[in-house]
């Protein structure tokens, strides 16, 4: 539909260029209305296989789209999961990083420790030495205080024993804190690596997301564009389904009356004014107040949202807003003759739709830059303008 109104439109700018030359060719075609009827017949079956083929391309696509986003909800599930699990093993490194620290520190402190037994011990073994075997019996022989002697000699061997228990200790102490802290080191390590690797898996399912997320875009425009396709092939099924209904029934009447249509030309001076009244505020060939146009219809009084009827019957070719003319609706009535219905408040008909004589198809107002409600009224004739007057009776 928005095809046919933007060609409709162009179609009109060319005529205000070129002195309103025929809009679309004649809206009835002088073939058999079976005829007519077979072809659009055609033309609808031809649409009704497009739709049916583009709804089960759709319903593919479909199925692809929901297939897509239920990868991407597991893609996006795992990466939540990796940025927090990642978050856990950064503080868990930290920690050990922080535990490894403190075990090397306590093992420094350890084996100055150590350092200070061996250097007291060395001092006590270089005075035992200094003193020597024979120096023990000297004391247990010493007659001035042998009670005295005997406790300085037991006080050196308590001391000694001490000094090596505690340099054992200490040692032990050593060792086992730098085992600790290799063990934590080679745990730092471990989680470190299995950081690395986590955020490596991280990465590859974020590219992963993004391409999904990128066939979804594509296939989200694709479905889109399938569906305004599918949306507007629906309407032009319609619309022929409506003018095959309209011949069907317009072949009936001819059949059952036995007369043919009147055409628009042999109704001059008999057609009917497209308002009630009909009362002309400028006729035909006047000029515009304050320029130099001459206006090339006629404009009738007409009430606010006054009712305004075709005069004939044919097919809407044009029905939008135009500069000048504002809510504008011109009807082609065949043979070449079309009338335009402008500066109205609504347009009631579509761009395709089929009218029949007398039927409303808009309200009338004051569009376009009108200061009251008039309706602006004319037709023409393969482009030419013709007085209205001479025609409506």
């Amino acid at each position: 539909m928005r095809g046919a109104v933007a060609l409709a439109r162009l179609v009109w700018l060319v005529v205000i260029g070129v002195g309103l030359p025929t809009l679309v060719g004649p809206a009835f075609a002088e073939d058999e209305p079976n005829t007519q009827i077979e072809a659009r017949e055609q033309d609808l079956d031809a649409i009704e296989q497009q739709v049916e083929s583009l709804t089960e391309e759709l319903i593919g696509q479909n199925a692809e789209r929901e297939g897509l986003i239920r990868e991407l909800e597991e893609r996006e599930r795992d990466v939540a999961a990796l940025a927090v699990a990642g978050r856990e093993l950064e503080q868990m490194v930290r920690e050990q990083g922080i535990l490894a620290r403190g075990l090397r520190t306590d093992q420094a402190d350890a084996e100055t420790r150590l350092a200070s037994e061996l250097e007291r011990l060395s001092k006590l073994v270089r005075t035992a030495h200094a003193v020597g075997r024979g120096d023990a019996l000297r004391l247990l022989l010493n007659q001035q205080d042998p009670l005295r002697a005997t406790r300085v000699l037991s006080y050196f061997a308590y001391l000694n024993r001490e000094r090596v228990t505690r340099i054992r200790e200490v040692e032990d102490a050593s060792h086992r804190l730098a085992q600790l802290a290799e063990d934590a080191e080679r745990e730092t390590a471990r989680l470190e690596a299995l950081a690395k690797q986590q955020m490596e898996t991280r990465k590859r399912l974020e590219t992963a997301k993004t391409e999904r997320q990128t066939v979804l875009a594509q296939l989200e425009r694709t479905i889109s564009s399938r569906e305004a396709d599918l949306t507007g092939l629906r309407r032009d099924a319609e619309n022929l389904r409506r003018l095959v209904e309209h011949l069907r029934q317009r072949a009936q009447i001819q059949a059952e009356v036995g007369v043919e249509r009147a055409s628009f030309d042999s109704l001059r001076g008999r057609l009917p004014w497209p308002l009630a009244t009909g009362r002309l505020e400028a006729s035909y060939g006047s000029t515009r107040q304050g320029t130099n146009i001459t206006l090339d219809g006629v404009l009738l009084v007409a009430g606010e949202g006054e009712e305004v009827r075709a005069v004939h019957d044919g097919r809407v070719v044009y029905a939008d807003w135009l500069r000048g003319f504002g809510m504008l609706l011109v009807i082609d009535h065949g043979g070449g003759y079309q009338s335009f219905y402008g500066h109205n408040e609504a347009l009631l008909k579509e761009v395709g739709e089929w009218v029949s004589a007398s039927e409303v198809v808009a309200l009338s107002g004051k569009s376009g830059g009108r200061g009251e409600s008039v309706l602006y009224f004319a037709i023409r004739h393969n482009g030419d303008p013709l007085d209205p007057s001479a025609w409506c009776g």
